[in-house]
């Protein structure tokens, strides 16, 4: 009777084998006995099966993956479109410059998304219709603390202490939430007729429990900034909430629709017109050296380079406008736009 093979025999066989895949020894012993004694199959990259090199790709059962690349690029494209309307929204609520960009879009557990919140954070539960299901958005309370500021007048600063939101705070973050989500439903309506309504307030993301932690989800994060303050905004989307419409998620379906329709221009035009813009009116301007400039006193004529017939320039935000004449509205200073300064280097309009 033939000796059995040593396990140290089998491993030299099949390191033969993976060396030379053509080389077979007479009568087949060691091809028999090859796939009977084999090593696991590593997890990801080339093995050999029968001398023919194969690709074993890693799975990971535990966090399954439901979104492919272009679907998750298209959703990061949408979100995008969505940062321009809340930007715009946004800077006529705080009578400020608001910017709005997507930092990223990737997908994840739905609980290591509410993990990560930190504790107070203002959390909004989303109804997604007609499709009844629900979503999550988040917002950075200090970021949320200088918008409602602002709101309110205040300077709109970083705030260092964070704290829950009172009555009120919750009643206006809570407007501003509804009217973000607007804007988001506007988005998304470029590409698949649905709305997010506002159906929750939660400080504590962990009481928020709208499907299980284990659900594939993705996590869109958006950067905003208020002058010197800035924070996050996060948008979560579970797998069944938008399973019903994931098919339509292609880049080649979101860049042939357009957002240069008409109605886009138009509803940009619309939020724009109630955004106040600083006006004020330049007698003119002139340069004098810091020696000058320390020895003014009052009583003292400083030349502003301009005649006296020359009028002011009425200069809206940062840019020279009008020409004007200086006048009286009744107990006011007022001016009169005489015409329009050509910013070509041409005549005045």
């Amino acid at each position: 009777m033939a000796e059995a093979l040593s396990q140290s025999d089998i491993d030299s066989l099949l390191a033969m084998a993976a060396d030379h895949p053509a080389a077979q020894p007479d009568g087949g012993t060691a091809g028999a006995a090859a796939p009977a004694a084999a090593s696991p199959t590593p997890a990801s990259g080339p093995t050999r099966d029968n001398g023919r090199l194969r690709y074993v790709r890693k799975m990971d059962f535990a966090r399954p993956s439901k979104f492919n690349k272009d679907q998750l690029r298209t959703l990061q494209m949408l979100h995008e479109a969505f940062c321009r309307r809340a930007s715009t929204l946004l800077s006529g609520n705080v009578r400020s410059l608001v910017e709005v960009s997507v930092t990223g879009a990737e997908q994840i557990p739905y609980g290591d998304f509410v993990s990560s919140l930190p504790v107070p954070t203002f959390t909004s539960v989303l109804e997604v219709a007609p499709l009844g299901t629900n979503a999550m958005a988040s917002i950075d309370l200090p970021l949320l603390f200088a918008m409602i500021d602002r709101m309110l007048g205040g300077p709109g600063t970083n705030v260092s202490r964070v704290r829950e939101l009172t009555e009120i705070e919750a009643g206006l973050a809570s407007n501003l939430m509804e009217r973000l989500l607007e804007e988001l439903s506007g988005a998304w309506n470029d590409l698949v007729p649905i709305e997010f309504r506002l159906r929750g307030i939660e400080m504590n993301a962990q009481f928020a429990q709208i499907v299980p932690a284990s659900e594939p989800s993705v996590l869109i994060i958006m950067e905003l900034s208020i002058g010197t303050a800035t924070g996050s905004l996060s948008i979560c989307l579970p797998y069944r909430s938008i399973e019903s419409v994931v098919g339509n998620l292609a880049a080649h379906r979101y860049f042939s629709i357009g957002e240069d329709a008409p109605e886009h221009k138009d509803a940009l035009l619309a939020s724009l017109q109630g955004v106040k813009m600083p006006v004020r009116a330049e007698i003119g301007a002139t340069k004098v050296p810091v020696e000058t400039v320390l020895g003014l006193q009052p009583g003292d004529v400083v030349p502003l380079g301009r005649r006296v017939d020359d009028g002011v320039r009425l200069v809206i935000g940062s840019t020279r406008a009008y020409n004007a004449l200086p006048g009286r509205d009744g107990n006011r200073v007022a001016v009169r736009i005489v015409d329009k300064i050509d910013r070509d280097g041409g005549a005045p309009q």
